[in-house]
């Protein structure tokens, strides 16, 4: 969208006044609001030279700035919102600004606004990686959080915009920097970016796959499943993400595998509609096929035949019978006992 001299439109609004917090969607909360237009009309074309400071910046002005400041404008003054011009010119991209309003003597790592945010936090939220190396190169520093505790690699991931992690990570950012809560980037995209990206851009620098944050103590790949991120469970499986059964194989207890893999045959029970039926009605099962059993003793010992060979083999089989049956719900844990011990073992 273009304003009416023909220049990109300014974000004005960066969650300010009445516009809701910052909502982690991925998506960039700028919004840019339209030009009043009557039908068949053209817009009236307002003068450069009554725009106020703030909104002289927000449109990129260079002239009509360097006039105010040469009055007598104060560039490190906030407005009433306490947000800077440098603020206003980084989130608009307008690196000319940004470079006079320094050399006029602007404070490059100025907090303000609602989350009391740097330059460089609001020029990452747009995702604008020229004004990012511009302010980096001008002593801007990325490690600085905001007032949600996110830092400039968290912000970037978070609004995922991959150059500006790239970008951050060359100039030296940490891959397994924490936020307030102890969150690294991998565990904030698992958790909050639905999708392979940023997670999978982020896997190639070898971050740390078994860190976890301070208040659950989660790993990324813990993050990723309570979130039901599949992409991101799957990307870090591959990357060699560890279970808790894993860490159980690990230390080689026995009794710890034993309790994880029976914990899983047992939810898997839960979840078969056959295996549910058969626990409903046990009682009845038993109690049928105890009688079925006395009815085919019976059976065999009245048969006409004077083979007590042949009576003696099927009263065996119908023993043997019985037997597989009361053992048939063991079954599955001798399975994992046996399964314990080879993998214990290996």
């Amino acid at each position: 969208m273009h304003n009416l001299l023909g220049q990109p439109a300014p974000c004005k609004n960066h969650c300010r006044g009445p516009h809701r917090p910052h909502v982690h969607s991925g998506r960039s909360i700028c919004r840019e609001k339209d030009v009043p237009m009557l039908p068949g009309l053209q817009p009236i074309t307002e003068d450069p030279g009554t725009y106020d400071i703030v909104k002289a910046t927000q449109y990129g002005m260079l002239e009509r700035c360097k006039e105010l400041v040469e009055a007598g404008y104060d560039v490190r003054q906030p407005d009433k919102e306490n947000v800077t011009l440098l603020h206003w010119a980084a989130i608009n991209n307008r690196q000319e600004l940004v470079k006079y309003y320094i050399s006029k003597g602007a404070v490059v790592d100025q907090l303000g606004g609602d989350l009391n945010s740097t330059p460089l936090h609001w020029a990452i939220r747009q995702g604008h990686l020229p004004m990012v190396i511009l302010l980096l190169k001008c002593g801007a520093d990325p490690s600085l959080i905001d007032g949600e505790g996110f830092s400039s690699i968290h912000l970037a991931v978070l609004f995922q915009h991959v150059p500006v992690v790239a970008y951050l990570i060359s100039k030296g950012q940490n891959i397994d920097t924490a936020d307030f809560s102890g969150l690294t980037p991998l565990m904030l995209s698992a958790q909050k970016v639905m999708g392979p990206e940023p997670t999978r851009f982020l896997l190639k620098f070898n971050p740390s796959l078994n860190a976890v944050d301070n208040v659950q103590k989660n790993t990324a790949l813990h993050w990723a499943v309570t979130s039901g991120n599949v992409s991101a469970v799957e990307l870090l499986l591959e990357a060699g993400g560890e279970t808790a059964l894993d860490l159980a194989v690990q230390t080689q207890n026995r009794s710890m595998v034993y309790m994880l893999m029976e914990e899983g045959r047992m939810r898997s029970r839960r979840n078969n509609r056959l295996l549910r039926v058969m626990e409903k009605y046990e009682l009845f099962l038993l109690l049928a096929s105890c009688l079925t059993v006395m009815w085919a003793i019976g059976y065999v010992m009245n048969l006409s035949s004077d083979s007590w060979l042949l009576k003696g083999c099927l009263l065996l089989f119908l023993l043997v019978g019985m037997a597989l049956f009361m053992r048939f719900v063991d079954f599955s844990l001798s399975m994992c006992l046996i399964l314990v011990d080879a993998v214990c073992g290996m």
